[in-house]
């Protein structure tokens, strides 16, 4: 059986302590109060979906469409040539016409067209015209490639 005393005296310090405050004691309900009037919170969600391979499988990539080479001129008007297409074989750089038309410029074989990746220069004539045979082009580093044959392309049917 527990001691009667200690039974006692726990339940009365119990009851006592909510009564006893220290001296000096904050008000701690009065602080509160006053957190929650400054306190301010705002949320933005943004969901972004996850992609898995179910979603990704419906993604259709389509492939580019086969080029075939065709006979082109000898000479390009310089302010035809609306852009650089890029290098998609070791002797050739292909170029966007103001028309849409895809043209190839053949280089020597000499020549390795991977240093045209980043585009190229083109020293103006009288003419102002790249011809095959005559004229050079000139990689940004500084490489100058003699111009062989143009070829247009055309999709193949």
């Amino acid at each position: 059986m527990p001691n009667p005393f200690l039974v006692t005296s726990s339940l009365l310090l119990l009851a006592a302590a909510p009564a006893a405050a220290p001296v000096g004691a904050p008000d701690w309900t009065g602080a509160r109060f006053m957190l929650q009037d400054q306190q301010q919170q705002q949320r933005v969600v943004i969901q972004v979906p996850r992609v898995t391979i179910t979603s990704s499988a419906t993604i259709i990539v389509r492939r580019a469409p086969h080029l075939v080479e065709k006979k082109a001129k000898d000479c390009v008007k310089v302010q035809d040539i609306s852009g650089f297409a890029g290098v998609n074989t070791q002797d050739s750089v292909d170029l966007v016409l103001r028309d849409g038309s895809l043209l190839r410029a053949k280089l020597g074989r000499k020549c390795q067209a991977l240093g045209f990746y980043n585009g190229f220069y083109v020293k103006m004539n009288k003419d102002q015209k790249i011809c095959a045979g005559r004229d050079s082009i000139r990689t940004r580093a500084g490489r100058s490639c003699d111009v062989e044959d143009f070829r247009k392309l055309a999709v193949e049917r």
